[in-house]
This record gives structure tokens, C-alpha cells and sequence, in this order.
């Protein structure tokens, strides 16, 4: 993913203290830390001006970095489904391919971020209030029908109760989005996922009037086992290993429920459609892929009708060669780390998305497994615009393979 972390500390901030009753005293202190100032996001004629993947940390500031990611570590299930607060940035990702009962497309995005702010006081401080607690909660959830698009973001600050992750039973929230463990387990799945995107969230985000409010339930069945990316679950970025965070996935989810829409046409005011589908989540944390080094990544998770899994992605970085590797999984939950002489990760369309030419189109070869398909987003129009915003969107499998999967670009 994804999607940054002190643009994002930024927004949260801003909604919790008023941004308009405090602007004066903080602008001096908030460009002092952020490259580029961020007057150039608040004072813009969009509120999409920030980007999401690229670098933030501005090397003039002295900031703290959080804890790196670390080799020896091996990721333990499911203890390592709760937080890990002395790293910068940590998000609960998940992307699902749905349809309706008369075949049409739905793409579905649910991501809770946390950010681990460095300004705040630090975490061995004793703090004088919950409120002096360094953890920033986003969320973001999207829903593409090949004809609309539904898009809601949230912020939080930790400590005060209305976001975060609880142990047992499972649990990630924020406000009233939540993802929670139906068998009052520790295990992340199964669980049940229900969210919303108000009229009025979307008109700020889609600008489109003909389009009304959405909530979302949905079911998730895990039908296979989690993987652990790189070694053990530490996945390098980065020719020079510099880039390096602790990353697993559950690539085996089985998707049931319903999209409530508005409907001003309906007597009820609203109206139903049962879905089903398969979905990829992922967690990862880090505290190396936020510096002024990092440009953005091209990354995507594709379910191949072979019943295989592929996550690929390339990195992209300032004075270094793009970084290319991948997790081929086979169908009962092998992993194979694909190293960057074992795939090839190649953009051949670009299309112009947001004002921006965006690499839509791909092929991916993996020769040793005789793979060589062509990836294709099958809706141009799946930007996200958040406060800072990327791409995020379905796409279709052609060539020795066919299937769907999730395209998502950043640093764009």
C-alpha cells in the first residue's frame, strides 16, 4: 500500500485543535518540519494536494525516527495483528474483487492507518493525559462500482478512545468503521466489516451530485493461510536494504454481504445489493519508507485462476535503481520470494487520471513459474482523493493467466 506519515499527523491535528482558530501559531512551527511547507496542501485550490509514498521527513528538521525493522525478527501470529507503536507508520489494509448477483464489478478498499507522530513527547515520557499520546489514526474507505465511486476518510488521535486496535476479541476501529473478529477471537478472521460513507463525505471527495450515501457489511471468511513476505515477514525495499519493513498477508479471503445504497427513488430510502468475492489483507509497519529518498511505489496483489496468489511491487527511489520484487503463493499457501532477477515488473500504458499520467497498464513476467500476464485496470477513474492522495483501484489478468486483483500507484 498501498500510503506520508507527518502530512498525514498534519490533517489529524488539524481537525482535532481547528485549524482555523489556531493557524497563526502553528503555520511557523509546521513548516519548519514539513518539505514541502504545508501551506502549499492547506492554502491550495484542492484538498488533494499531498501526495501519497513520497518522502516527508524533511533533513534540515531534527526528528526523531521510530524503531527500524529488524531482520531477526520473525512476525507471530496472531500476536502481531495488534500495534506496534514505536514504529512510524503501521496499516490494516484490505482490498476485495466483488459482484453483484447480476455479474457487475465492485472494488472495495479499507485501510486503517497509524502514525507515530515525532514531535510528540516520547513514548518512555510519562504522559499528563491520555490526550499526550503520540499515535495519529487515519482510515480510508472506497467503493468503485464501474460507474461511481464512494470515498470516506477519517482522523484520530490515539489515546481517547475512538480509534485503535483491541487485542481480544480482534478489533480495528475508528468512530463507527469497524473491523472485529465475529467469534470474539485474537485472530484477525473471521470478522464482519462494516463501514459507511455519508452524502456529504462524498460530494467533498467525488463532487458528484447524482451519487448518494453507502454503507457496507460484509463477512470475512479466511480460506487459506497467512503468508510472511521476505524472510520471516521482513521485506526489504531497496537495493542497499535500507528500505525494509515487517510485512504479512492473508491472500485467502472469501467476501459475502451487502451494499446498503441511498436511494431517494425508494420507498424505504434505501436499497440492498448482496455481493461476494475474494479479498487480500495486508499489515505492515515500519519506520524506513517515509524518508526524502522514497518517491512512491507501484504495487499490486492479484488472485490468478490457477488459485494462486501474486503480490508485486516496485519501489522507487531518489539515486538508486527501482527496486522490483514480489510473493508468488501457491495455492495452498506456499511463498516463494521473487527476487529482482526472477520477475519483471514493466509499465506499458500510461493514462491520464486526475491530471496525472498514471501507469495503468502492466506486464509481469515471472519466468521460471511460466508466468507472462498483462494487468489492466478495468476503470480508468479510481483516484482516491484524500487529504493525501494516490491510486487505488480494480484490475483484470490476461495472457498465461487470467484473473482480478488491486492496482495501487503512489508518489504520483
Amino acid at each position: 500500500m498501498a500510503k506520508l506519515g507527518k502530512l498525514l499527523i498534519l490533517a489529524a491535528g488539524l481537525l482535532m485543535v481547528g485549524w482555523l482558530f489556531f493557524r497563526p501559531q502553528l503555520t511557523p512551527l509546521l513548516n519548519s518540519l514539513f518539505t514541502p511547507p504545508l501551506s502549499t496542501v492547506i492554502d491550495g485550490d484542492s484538498r488533494t494536494n499531498g501526495v501519497f509514498g513520497r518522502g516527508i521527513y524533511n533533513a534540515d528538521s531534527v526528528l526523531e525516527l521510530g524503531q527500524k525493522a529488524n531482520p531477526n525478527y520473525t512476525i507471530t501470529l496472531p500476536l502481531d495483528h495488534v500495534e506496534h507503536t514505536r514504529f512510524d507508520i503501521e496499516w490494516w489494509y484490505l482490498t476485495a474483487n466483488l459482484l453483484d448477483q447480476e455479474g457487475n464489478n465492485y472494488g472495495l478498499q479499507w485501510t486503517l492507518f497509524r502514525f507515530r507522530n515525532p514531535i510528540a513527547q516520547k513514548q518512555d515520557d510519562k504522559p499528563r493525559s491520555t490526550w499526550h499520546n503520540n499515535q495519529v489514526y487515519m482510515a480510508h474507505a472506497s467503493v468503485h462500482s464501474m460507474q461511481h465511486h464512494w470515498f470516506g476518510e477519517k482522523f484520530a488521535r490515539g489515546g481517547v478512545g475512538n480509534a485503535g486496535v483491541i487485542a481480544s476479541p480482534f478489533s480495528l476501529f475508528i468512530d463507527d468503521w469497524k473491523w472485529q473478529n465475529n467469534q470474539a477471537g485474537k485472530d484477525l478472521l473471521p470478522a464482519q466489516l462494516n463501514f459507511d460513507v455519508p452524502n456529504n463525505a462524498l460530494q467533498m471527495s467525488t463532487r458528484n451530485d447524482d451519487v448518494l450515501g453507502i454503507s457496507v457489511n460484509l463477512l470475512l471468511k479466511q480460506s487459506g493461510p497467512y503468508v510472511l513476505h521476505g524472510k520471516n515477514g521482513y521485506s526489504i525495499k531497496s537495493g542497499n536494504s535500507q528500505h525494509a519493513s515487517h510485512y504479512y498477508s492473508a491472500p485467502f479471503i472469501d467476501v459475502s454481504g451487502k451494499l446498503i445504497f441511498d436511494d431517494d427513488k425508494s420507498i424505504s430510502g434505501k436499497r440492498e445489493v448482496k455481493v461476494s468475492g475474494e479479498a487480500w489483507f495486508d499489515q505492515e509497519w515500519t519506520s524506513q519508507l517515509l524518508d526524502t529518498q522514497t518517491a512512491g511505489w507501484d504495487w499490486m496483489s492479484l488472485h490468478l485462476n490457477d488459485g494462486s496468489k501474486l503480490m508485486a511491487f516496485r519501489m522507487r527511489l531518489k539515486g538508486q535503481d527501482d527496486y522490483v520484487t514480489g510473493s508468488l503463493i501457491s495455492p495452498n499457501g506456499q511463498l516463494r520470494t521473487l527476487s529482482p532477477k526472477d520477475i519483471s515488473l514493466t509499465p506499458i500504458q500510461y493514462k491520464t487520471v486526475n491530471s496525472k499520467e498514471l501507469p495503468l497498464t502492466w506486464q509481469v513476467k515471472i519466468p521460471s513459474s511460466s508466468i507472462d500476464i498483462r494487468v489492466e485496470a478495468i476503470k480508468n477513474a479510481q483516484w482516491n482523493p484524500a487529504f493525501v492522495s494516490y491510486y487505488e483501484g480494480m484490475v483484470g489478468i490476461k495472457g498465461t493467466h487470467q484473473g482480478r486483483g488491486f492496482l495501487e500507484l503512489t508518489g504520483y
